[in-house]
């Protein structure tokens, strides 16, 4: 569900099962590779869907927005774009690094996937916009990342918490499965009273 030991780490709030409005027509979807241009409306549209998803978990952030979004560490990213304008981010990022518990969920999740930890990937900050939801955005940018992430060579994992509940409904129905469960650097100053992330796989 993220920059690798940042808040940006889980992809957490991706709640498509809130109905679309009515006396709408549906609109054109587009999933499209991230540009630089889209960061300012992307950052817009994380906060205004972060009240209501808890995604992310605090505001403001310890860290800029734009190490959240992984501007300048991604591997790849794309957004969802509805008449015109992005309304949904996901990333695919290299696998966390530089403490204990980055060890220890890179390593249950290279068991998980019968591979090494070179040959894992994580997929990142995903979130769709409010005013969105219920267009299946969140389930489509899953799946690019996925399978951008399997085109390279690498192996699917992320991180969720109890606290985005939609979003966990959303990876158990793509076949995800927990390997772990660990309380992260990003975690910090989080209040006890939040659970550990859940760290996720993706079988073949």
């Amino acid at each position: 569900m993220a920059m690798t030991g940042t808040l940006g780490r889980p992809t957490d709030t991706v709640p498509d099962t809130a109905a679309p409005c009515e006396d709408r027509q549906v609109p054109e979807v587009l999933i499209r590779p991230r540009t630089p241009g889209d960061v300012a409306t992307l950052t817009e549209v994380l906060w205004e869907q972060q009240p209501s998803s808890r995604y992310p978990l605090r505001n403001p952030l310890p860290i800029p927005v734009e190490h959240f979004l992984h501007v300048d560490d991604a591997v790849a990213a794309w957004v969802a774009e509805v008449d015109g304008r992005p309304v949904g981010n996901v990333c695919h990022t290299r696998p966390p690094s530089g403490d204990a518990v980055s060890e220890e969920e890179n390593e249950a999740c290279a068991r998980a996937h019968g591979c090494t930890v070179d040959d894992l990937a994580y997929v990142s900050t995903l979130f769709v916009g409010l005013g969105t939801r219920g267009l299946g955005l969140g389930r489509r940018l899953l799946d690019t990342v996925v399978e951008d992430i399997r085109r390279t060579g690498h192996f699917p994992c992320l991180e969720v918490l109890a606290v985005h509940p939609a979003a966990q409904e959303l990876y158990v129905s793509r076949g995800w499965r927990e390997v772990l469960r660990a309380r992260p650097s990003w975690m910090n100053g989080v209040p006890d009273d939040v659970p550990d992330v859940r760290v996720m796989v993706l079988p073949t």
